[in-house]
């Protein structure tokens, strides 16, 4: 673990340590390989100058739900200035872009922005941009129109095609659309729990299958995402359904929360069923691009 970064070549740092060298804030981290966890109460601190990391930490994860389902921490022996040795969280380089990103710039916090421009001209943000491009653009840490071309790049580089690409962009959209429609039309309060259990109505009713089993049929870890993994034809009419329901949402204002699943499961049975006859005329499982079984549509 390093506790003051030696001045040496860029060239030679990993780019959170070359923030924290350019902006002159010590950034402690455990190495183990090529692998670097760094403290993300001393990444706050340089972001923001605050005297209360912890606090600003709490409130970041209290504000933003979904902050912890991409940022990965671990807890490691941190020694603070008192000279004593505590465990603290600490995460990966792209868990302090993220963090980064969700951190508002404000006159109290000079330098955050100067950083995430920096963060953005480097191509810190690309992936994070893939994963969550509305949260990139209402944080400020990079223009709209350059955030689109960060996604549509980050794709690019992974070998998507610009008709997947065009699909997925879209599909996010039609997403949002479903989410704020769920959200208004429901009088109860929803978590995030809520939005995932609404999702994989939409995956049951078109595919037969939950996000859970679609993973593990693409052997695809827990926390990836399923759509970025998934053939164009699967991510259309996924947003097809989503696009329905939140029309369908969007004419109700006092909804339980189960009349609000009823909506989306009934429209996601009625898109399904155009999905299935699709599969069987192309012979291929439209929700992982996998051939059909002989027997016909897996359900």
């Amino acid at each position: 673990m390093s506790e003051k970064l030696p001045v040496i070549s860029e060239s030679d740092l990993p780019l959170p340590l070359i923030v924290a060298q350019k902006w002159n804030f010590t950034l402690q981290y455990h190495q183990s390989d090529k692998t670097y966890l760094y403290a993300i109460q001393d990444w706050i601190i340089g972001l923001t100058v605050t005297s209360n990391p912890r606090r600003t930490w709490s409130d970041l994860k209290h504000d933003n739900e979904q902050i912890e389902l991409y940022v990965s921490t671990v807890q490691y022996p941190y020694k603070a200035t008192n000279g004593r040795t505590y465990q603290m969280d600490f995460t990966d380089d792209k868990g302090l872009y993220l963090i980064a990103q969700y951190l508002r710039a404000t006159k109290a916090r000079p330098q955050l922005s100067a950083i995430q421009k920096f963060l953005s001209e480097a191509g810190a943000f690309v992936d994070a941009v893939r994963l969550e491009p509305d949260t990139v653009i209402t944080s400020g840490a990079i223009d709209p129109d350059d955030a689109i071309d960060a996604a549509i790049e980050a794709y690019r580089r992974r070998g998507k095609d610009d008709r997947w690409i065009s699909a997925r962009l879209a599909g996010k959209v039609k997403r949002a659309k479903f989410t704020s429609a769920l959200k208004a039309a429901v009088y109860e309060m929803l978590t995030q729990i809520h939005y995932a259990i609404a999702t994989d109505d939409i995956y049951q009713g078109l595919w037969g299958r939950t996000a859970a089993y679609l993973k593990d049929e693409l052997d695809l870890p827990k926390k990836a995402s399923l759509r970025d993994n998934q053939p164009t034809l699967a991510l259309t009419y996924q947003g097809i359904a989503e696009e329905v329901a939140a029309q369908k949402l969007g004419d109700e204002t006092e909804l339980s929360w189960d009349e609000a699943r009823a909506i989306v499961k009934q429209v996601a049975a009625l898109i399904g069923l155009q999905a299935q006859a699709t599969s069987q005329f192309l012979k291929v499982d439209l929700a992982t691009g996998k051939p059909l079984l002989s027997e016909g549509y897996k359900s």
